[in-house]
């Protein structure tokens, strides 16, 4: 009986896990003194329309990778944003904000998703493999643990 209610517990969670729809950002420093930021999100499949995504602070548009949508002046030769798989990034030049600053990256698909977080130099960490796998270690755990329970049921 045990075993079945790991089991059914190791699915339920498998499900919820894969079933998250929401976005995931993430921001960095790299070697230049730049602002890197990385706003994760989950393609969907029945989306006809082309996948865009913008940042925006304090209501300026930052950057976007729809050319009718125009950055703010501030940001207008410092900013690009792509899409990579299912990754908007946004690379800012001249990154010297000493003050707290939230940013928000929207994703529109077929609806509009948004996600803001507060970036803050001081705060931050310098871009390497290690800091975009620090994000992904729920994922990387799941797959930990999930692996010696299921092959303990076969």
């Amino acid at each position: 009986m045990m075993c079945y209610t790991v089991y059914t517990a190791t699915l339920c969670l498998l499900g919820f896990a894969a079933a998250q729809t929401s976005l995931q950002i993430s921001s960095c420093l790299t070697k230049d003194q730049n602002l890197r930021m990385l706003c994760k999100f989950t393609p969907d499949p029945d989306a006809k329309l082309p996948k865009n995504c913008y940042y925006k602070t304090e209501d300026k548009m930052v950057g976007s990778t729809n050319i009718s949508l125009i950055p703010d002046s501030t940001f207008r030769n410092r900013a690009t944003v792509a899409i990579v798989n299912d990754v908007c990034q946004l690379n800012l030049t001249g990154f010297s904000d000493d003050k707290p600053r939230d940013f928000t990256c929207f994703i529109k698909q077929t609806a509009i998703e948004s996600k803001t977080a507060t970036v803050e130099k001081s705060k931050l960490l310098t871009c390497s493999a290690w800091c975009s796998l620090q994000h992904s270690v729920v994922a990387l755990l799941l797959a930990f643990l999930t692996f010696p329970l299921m092959s303990e049921l076969l």
